[in-house]
């Protein structure tokens, strides 16, 4: 029972966590450190979840969930469980090992969703997009909306349309690029595919809805400081994106176009930057945070 009450500790720390983070704005002055943190408290909420359902399931072995899930096996399969184990025992152990699967599932379909979505992206842009004549890295598609993103993976495009190139100076286009080209580079799809994955197992959770939208504009953010760190005139583009009317990007694509661009412009316009031993200091909580539960799935107790 000890075993299971530190399950819960921490997935009760990982619930406050985020409920902290999604009301306040300091994660926005430090994109990379604030994502890698969500990671953390993400991993640490699952772990705690079907961890506190396994542990409590297996308390009468008191050991850790993997050493008790493998001698659980071995007695059921050997017909002899402990006399100890009620249905309630049982129960919760089949409740933990459900979840765990439901969430591999949800993440293998949204792996598969995504990649078939990619496929059908590039195959259309290789019959109706063409290379920009002078910016060999973008592909140009005519369509009078005014649009930009990038299609991720290890063959990356960047697509803008001919209503973007008529709509923004030479300038401006190039701190697109830019912006895309971090998203590419840093692969940011793989950053928000968990958070996707979870959201695809429990569409119901407005919570986890708001976690998402929470990581997408980090991954926004983020790639807009490498965006502005080349080139000064990424905010007049987000300017002139937001007083247009514009084309949502594709599903399955990261777009410059997106994710509040009040919120991006006013950061942009207004840099604050957190002292690398804050970032430090919240990392290794992170870090420590996280490494816990899965621990707890290893050590007896």
């Amino acid at each position: 029972m000890t075993y299971a009450v530190h399950h819960v500790l921490t997935l009760l720390a990982a619930l406050s966590a985020m409920a902290a983070m999604l009301r306040s704005r300091l994660p926005w002055r430090a994109p990379r450190t604030s994502l890698l943190i969500w990671q953390a408290t993400g991993l640490t909420l699952v772990l705690s979840v079907i961890g506190a359902a396994i542990a409590l399931g297996l308390a009468p072995y008191r050991l850790g969930v993997v050493p008790a899930l493998v001698a659980f096996t071995r007695d059921l399969t050997g017909g002899s469980l402990p006399a100890a184990l009620t249905p309630l025992h049982l129960l919760l152990t089949a409740g933990g090992i459900a979840v765990t699967g439901w969430v591999v599932a949800a993440f293998a379909r949204s792996v598969r969703s995504v990649a078939a979505l990619r496929r059908r992206q590039r195959s259309l842009l290789g019959l109706i997009a063409r290379p920009h004549p002078e910016l060999a890295e973008a592909l140009v598609v005519d369509h009078p909306a005014v649009a930009a993103y990038c299609v991720p993976g290890r063959r990356s495009a960047i697509v803008v349309s001919t209503g973007s190139l008529d709509l923004l100076t030479e300038q401006e286009l190039r701190a697109v690029l830019a912006h895309e080209r971090a998203h590419a580079r840093e692969r940011h799809d793989l950053v928000i595919l968990p958070f996707a994955a979870l959201h695809r197992a429990f569409p119901a959770s407005r919570h986890l809805r708001s976690v998402l939208d929470a990581v997408a504009l980090l991954v926004e953010m983020r790639a807009d400081d490498h965006a502005a760190r080349q080139n000064g005139h990424l905010a007049a583009a987000l300017r002139r994106f937001r007083t247009c009317e514009r084309l949502v990007p594709p599903p399955g694509t990261l777009g410059g176009t997106g994710h509040d661009l009040d919120a991006r412009i006013g950061r942009l316009a207004t840099p604050a930057r957190v002292s690398w031993q804050v970032r430090a200091l919240l990392l290794v909580i992170a870090v420590t945070v996280a490494s816990t539960p899965l621990s707890l799935f290893l050590l007896p107790l």
